[in-house]
């Protein structure tokens, strides 16, 4: 089990709990399902694109 859709691409932060993005978004934080906010960093990013570069950097 790798988290690649709640790690941050960016800086590491790994999203758990409630601050997690699921396939219908995030309720606490208001997220759609295809955003990727990083609540360390600020970063702001495609879900997709996110977990392609945290599997890309596994490599």
């Amino acid at each position: 089990f790798y988290p690649s859709t709640q790690r941050c691409s960016v800086c590491g932060h790994i999203k758990r709990g409630d601050d997690k993005v699921t396939l219908v978004g995030n309720h606490k934080h208001h997220t759609k399902h295809d955003e990727y906010i990083c609540y360390q960093c600020g970063a702001t990013l495609d879900r997709d694109a996110n977990a392609v570069a945290n599997l890309l950097a596994l490599l």
